[in-house]
């Protein structure tokens, strides 16, 4: 790797959206860069087989109120995950948050995007709760589980300084329809403490656009009183299906 290679996170972008990544002649004359690009692949690969299911299996139960509270953890994967790492930390609940199961706020049509976030490290990946600490510059994954047939996916994050930021499709993709289970992708935290606040929309057409997202998200940004305070996104998309998650980031 030399001055000239890009960094992870350009890779990481590479990964998503390959056909709109400038990288392609990079790669092809950078032997190096190729080589991290495989490993970052197979690690992805890792990750999304074997230490996300296992995750979300352990939130589920949980959360499900007639069995066990216990959740036997799986055991440590071989290699950090370079497309989903972060350093190790056991996620807390904020005082007055709710349990594991929570995962997000009903909106009008009483219908949740059932969204869910992880973290990993070394040793598996870890699900954080409404409030809980992540490190500043996390690389988060997401899953969703609507209770509505169709979800028109849209992922987005508002900080206390008013940036509100796209974390699902990505810059340029379509929005698509999707089903429960992992979001394709993550996000990677910007490095800065404070709280962030994710919100998941499942739309019912794709109809919807980002500008309609960050209209509805646009009450939540400024301060972080009215972070805690904003829960469900209003006009236009007060009517869908929708989540949100509170993260303090240190």
């Amino acid at each position: 790797m030399t001055a000239g290679c890009p960094s992870d996170l350009a890779l990481e972008a590479y990964l998503l959206a390959p056909e709109r990544s400038p990288l392609k002649a990079h790669l092809d004359a950078c032997e190096a860069c190729r080589g991290r690009l495989a490993l970052m692949r197979s690690e992805g690969d890792e990750f999304r087989q074997y230490v996300f299911p296992a995750t979300v299996d352990a939130v589920r139960e949980a959360a499900a109120p007639a069995r066990s509270r216990w959740v036997k953890w799986f055991a440590p994967v071989a290699a950090v995950t370079a497309a989903a790492a972060a350093a190790l930390l056991v996620v807390r609940v904020a005082p007055g948050g709710p349990g594991a199961g929570y995962v997000g706020t009903k909106g009008p049509k009483e219908g949740r995007a059932g969204l869910q976030v992880f973290f990993a490290a070394e040793d598996g990946a870890r699900a954080v709760e409404d409030g809980g600490i992540v490190p500043a510059s996390a690389r988060l994954r997401f899953s969703v589980k609507p209770d509505d047939d169709h979800c028109f996916l849209w992922i987005a994050s508002v900080d206390a300084k008013g940036q509100i930021s796209r974390l699902f499709p990505p810059v340029g993709a379509p929005v698509e329809d999707r089903k429960a289970g992992p979001v394709p992708g993550g996000a990677i935290l910007d490095g800065q403490p404070g709280l962030e606040r994710l919100f998941a929309v499942c739309a019912d057409s794709a109809a919807t656009t980002w500008d309609d997202v960050k209209r509805a998200a646009s009450p939540a940004a400024g301060s972080e009183e009215t972070l805690r305070r904003v829960r469900a996104l209003g006009a236009p998309l007060a009517d869908e299906c929708q989540s949100s998650l509170l993260l303090e980031k240190r």
